[in-house]
């Protein structure tokens, strides 16, 4: 009754009384449909009718229209036991590619759910001792194919001049690198040359996207962008990559984020694209050892771990970039990327009050989600305009191809019989990732002087 479920805060400011009212609401609207089994990838998996596969599968917002069966309380949660075949309605088909955004560019966001094509970094890790942060990405070179895959076919798919990328591993821009196989396997899709990257190791120092093991990266199609200047980063204050010593490997900071100017090549328009991806709000930065002194706990209101950590990043960054570390002296700005905050948290507060707008609020309104956690849906991955680029903004939408879909429908091998998991994987751009790509239509012009 009464559809899906938004996050708290995708549609609420943050607030201790009401997120706690919300949880207590939440669990009172949630009946488990169970399929009798306690295995992780049960064989075969029962719900849709005969068995999921990568065809036949569900997606958030499906329902059952009718149900029959025993209701049971088991586990902390109400359950029921069906009787007979299950029906679902599939209200929430998928789309072969994402929705049309006219203009003449476009600008994309893309999550790469941990694209590490190395597999050593579980076994060897600092000390001989591998934490939770190294161990990333595909297991072996046979998942890291289906990975790839996957990834491939939905950039292909977004046909963007230019993507932001998050959690791709951080291990330069030599020949062997993740960022350039996944260049090359792009240009061996649609042709030698369709994709290059931006380096920013050249103008910045080796490592400048800091320590952690995974960055944020910048693909672009040389054919409409030209790159104007230098690459910039900022990895100062909130941006620093400084280890926690107590835990191995553990990042108590932001990912380091990348800004690129390009002039587009048609019209002789310049645009500036900020690559982001903020700390995240399950790990913690409750360590009073850290860089602020109270340490960031979740506050219980809504925003989770780590608040203050992405609120301070989200104003630094906009004070950066009111400084034009690119030097393009020209004040149209895309920020992109996971910033790890749904639409009424204070980071986004702290960027809308510096001026940008919120493409998704402004344009899909309560609608838009490109995330789903505990079946709550909201969007993590965001696009926010500069004044003078809101106006040239055409289109955007969030193409639904993965945060909707089953978890056992990606690449991982791992509890799946051979049957199994012959059945569940396709090479296909549903379930590359867990958040679904954002895609921005551009239509460049002249800013108007005030």
């Amino acid at each position: 009754e009464g559809g899906r479920i938004a996050n708290y805060t995708h549609l609420n400011p943050p607030s201790v009384n009401g997120y706690n009212a919300f949880t207590s609401e939440t669990a009172r609207r949630k009946i488990i449909l169970d399929d009798g089994s306690s295995k992780t990838n049960p064989d075969p998996v029962i719900f849709p009718s005969p068995e999921l596969t990568a065809a036949n599968t569900l997606r958030m917002g499906d329902t059952i229209s009718s149900l029959s069966g025993i209701l049971d309380y088991r586990n902390s949660a109400y359950k029921v036991q069906p009787v007979g075949t299950v029906n679902f309605v599939h209200n929430n088909l998928r789309t072969a590619a994402p929705d049309a955004t006219s203009g003449t560019l476009k600008a994309a966001s893309a999550n790469l759910l941990n694209y590490f094509n190395t597999f050593t970094q579980c076994t060897n890790g600092i000390g001989g001792i591998p934490s939770d942060d190294q161990c990333r990405g595909a297991d072996d070179a046979t998942e890291f194919a289906r990975q790839r895959a996957k990834i491939i076919a939905q950039l292909t798919a977004l046909d963007a001049d230019v993507v932001g990328l998050m959690e791709i591993e951080n291990d330069g821009y030599a020949a062997d690198s993740a960022l350039q196989d996944l260049v090359n396997g792009l240009n061996e899709a649609l042709g030698a040359g369709t994709y290059a990257f931006i380096n920013p190791d050249l103008a910045n120092g080796l490592n400048a996207m800091g320590s952690d093991y995974i960055r944020v990266a910048m693909i672009y199609k040389p054919a409409t962008l030209l790159p104007l200047g230098d690459p910039a980063v900022l990895n100062t204050g909130a941006f620093v990559q400084v280890d926690d010593i107590s835990t191995v490997g553990m990042e108590v900071r932001n990912r380091v984020p990348l800004a690129q100017s390009f002039t587009e090549i048609a019209s002789g328009e310049i645009f500036t694209v900020v690559v982001n991806h903020l700390k995240s709000k399950g790990s913690s930065c409750a360590d009073p050892t850290t860089y602020l002194p109270a340490g960031d706990p979740d506050e219980l209101d809504g925003q989770g771990n780590c608040n203050l950590t992405r609120q301070m990043a989200a104003q630094e960054e906009a004070a950066w970039l009111a400084e034009d570390p690119t030097g393009s002296q020209d004040p149209d700005v895309l920020i992109l990327g996971d910033l790890n905050s749904y639409a009424y948290e204070d980071p986004i507060s702290a960027l809308t009050a510096a001026g940008y707008t919120d493409l998704l609020k402004q344009w899909v309104g309560p609608a838009a989600y490109g995330y789903v956690y505990s079946a709550l849906y909201g969007y993590l991955d965001h696009a926010l305009a500069s004044p003078s680029l809101s106006g040239q903004v055409t289109g955007i939408t969030e193409w639904h191809n993965n945060a909707d879909e089953p978890l056992a429908l990606d690449y991982d091998m791992t509890y799946k019989t051979t049957r199994l998991d012959a059945l569940l994987y396709a090479p296909d751009a549903y379930r590359a990732s867990d958040h679904d790509p954002v895609l921005i239509g551009l239509e460049l012009n002249t800013p108007v002087t005030v």
